[in-house]
């Protein structure tokens, strides 16, 4: 398997596979995935080099935290999952700076090592990147500014919408009136409104 796929490949899968304690079928035939993995964080080298995370910011910073907390944790396939959801935000993105890439192939080195040094002095680093600090990330950036709620007219859910997340009753209701597919089921005068920040807004005829 290693002649044929690399030895970080196997490492990536033998850890993504689930709970190291519990048992798994040995199957090979799902390895290309981790391998995959690994060619498009490769790719993502060319793209190293702007000046901002954009909508990939909050994912960034929740995958710092939750792969630390992971390892300590050993709980090694969802650190994997999480790096596996942020490389998607990242391929979304025109560029991304080089500090983050770097600080993402921190996270990713403990998982694959051999790829992640040699990109790593590709980026022009001298000391390899398994002495290098582990990557801090700020907890304010942990939560997106914004968020979905549930929009339901008597209890029953119609759709949803994304909001800012300080985003008072009525400033929700500006808005969700002039939402072409919303807007039509608002009634104008509901009896009552129950809106929990965050989670849903609900219209009682």
């Amino acid at each position: 398997v290693v002649e044929l796929y690399g030895a970080d490949t196997i490492r990536l899968y033998e850890m993504f596979m689930g709970p190291l304690e519990a048992m798994k079928p040995w199957n090979t035939a799902s390895i290309i995935g981790p391998r995959r993995f690994l060619e498009r964080v490769w790719r993502l080298s060319q793209k190293a080099g702007g000046d901002s995370l954009g909508s990939a910011e909050t994912v960034f910073h929740q995958t710092g935290k939750k792969v630390g907390t992971d390892i300590e944790s050993f709980s090694m396939n969802t650190a994997v999952s999480q790096l596996m959801i942020c490389l998607n935000a990242f391929e979304a993105l025109p560029t991304v700076p080089k500090k983050a890439y770097e600080d993402f192939l921190k996270l990713l080195a403990p998982f694959a090592p051999h790829i992640t040094e040699e990109l790593w002095r590709e980026l022009g680093n001298a000391e390899s990147i398994h002495t290098a600090s582990w990557p801090v990330f700020d907890p304010a950036k942990l939560e997106s500014e914004m968020v979905t709620l549930a929009v339901q007219i008597g209890g029953k859910t119609k759709g949803t919408c994304t909001v800012p997340r300080s985003a008072s009753e009525e400033e929700v209701v500006v808005e969700l009136k002039k939402d072409a597919k919303l807007g039509a089921h608002i009634p104008g005068a509901p009896k009552k409104v129950i809106y929990v920040p965050g989670r849903i807004i609900n219209f009682i005829p």
